[in-house]
């Protein structure tokens, strides 16, 4: 059974091969710099959170929300069936997802007696 320490540890190691390959695939960057990058921003991590205990959320919401934004911009009025096979959705699920993303994007308008009352 691993300590909270040694859990900490692989965290930040984790984080920090996670951090170069990104620097590498999206910056261009060499093998050399990514891993520099990466260390220095995971110091800079472990100095400012170091030796506090934290809840790392899975921020799914914001995934969802990420998701569902794109899915609205990539439905062109009939891809419904395509757009649940590539989210791995049922088609339904895609129906739902358009109607609140179009919700969303409709302009609010205040009614006469709510601004009566400001």
């Amino acid at each position: 059974m691993s300590t909270p320490r040694q859990l900490g540890m692989e965290l930040l190691q984790d984080f920090a091969d996670k951090l170069a390959q990104q620097a590498k695939d999206f910056l261009g960057v060499s093998d050399s710099q990514a891993k520099a990058f990466a260390q220095e921003a995971v110091g800079c991590l472990a100095d400012d959170w170091g030796g506090q205990t934290i809840y790392l959320p899975k921020d799914l919401i914001g995934r969802l929300s990420t998701r569902n934004k794109q899915i609205f911009r990539e439905f062109n009025g009939d891809n419904q069936p395509e757009l649940a096979l590539k989210y791995n959705l049922s088609t339904q699920q895609i129906y739902s997802i358009l109607k609140v993303q179009q919700e969303l994007r409709k302009p609010k308008q205040a009614s006469l007696l709510d601004a009566a009352n400001a």
